[in-house]
């Protein structure tokens, strides 16, 4: 039986990810965190699933296969060394990691011997959308690249996590390494770059479009969201994927999927 505790278990998609894994025949839902300003602490979110505040969370993961962090940068860097120091592996799925906090994850990682799994976008779409940028830009590496991504009006961070996936994976086929959010003013013609564009308005779920153009056509990508189910339905995958590995290795949605 694969145990698991949700931290962000009143999110929009922690709940899902909460309920979805009380439905499989193969794991156990122990643990739901909440943050301490919320009002949820102390409240029972499912039957016999009591809510707790961080402070409950290292008790919590030394009865856990599995955490998974649905929070948010600043909480992923709070929560993920007492989750290793428990010996937990770890699901991270949280947009806004910076390079310096993927980086100290993977040492953490590296030392505790756990195994984690941290990824922008638990949609198996998405995933293979990353895929599908990969190899058209490997094919195209003279196109002008732009991204849009559209995501709804209570998003924080703009661009999203998968917006800055897709681009991070076309530089690294194309050798194009300057990044523009936005454009405004004069900026005068275009130079060897990737533009990113992020839209926010109402309740769109999330929406991801890349432009491949040059030599008289285009191609664009796009990746639609219609249901947050796809993520958490996805997560469900990385936790079952991950529980039995001990590997003191960070992992990506790709492996899970085999990609």
């Amino acid at each position: 039986m694969i145990d698991v505790t949700v931290a962000g278990a009143t999110g929009k998609l922690g709940s899902m990810v909460c309920s979805l894994v009380r439905e499989q025949k193969d794991m156990r839902l122990i643990g739901a965190i909440v943050s301490a300003e919320g009002g949820k602490a102390g409240t029972e979110l499912y039957p016999g699933v009591i809510a707790v505040g961080p402070d409950g969370l290292e008790e919590l993961c030394k009865r856990s296969t599995v955490l998974v962090d649905v929070t948010n940068a600043a909480a992923v860097e709070r929560n993920l060394p007492v989750a290793l120091r428990a010996g937990t592996n770890v699901v991270v799925g949280t947009t806004g990691l910076s390079a310096e906090t993927l980086g100290r994850i993977s040492e953490m990682v590296g030392r505790s011997g756990s195994s984690a799994l941290v990824t922008p976008n638990f949609s198996i779409g998405v995933n293979v959308f990353w895929k599908a940028c990969q190899t058209l830009a490997r094919a195209l590496p003279e196109y002008e690249v732009e991204i849009i991504e559209m995501h709804h009006d209570k998003k924080k961070d703009a661009p999203s996590g998968t917006a800055v996936k897709a681009a991070q994976l076309i530089s690294a086929e194309t050798g194009v390494d300057r990044m523009v959010n936005g454009r405004e003013g004069m900026v005068g013609a275009r130079g060897r770059e990737i533009g990113i564009h992020a839209v926010r308005a109402g309740d769109i779920v999330g929406e991801h479009t890349v432009i491949f153009a040059g030599n008289r056509e285009r191609i664009e990508l796009t990746h639609r969201a219609h249901s947050r189910m796809a993520f958490a339905e996805g997560c469900i995958a990385a936790v079952r994927w991950i529980a039995p590995l001990r590997d003191g290795k960070v992992h990506g949605m790709d492996e899970v999927l085999g990609i």
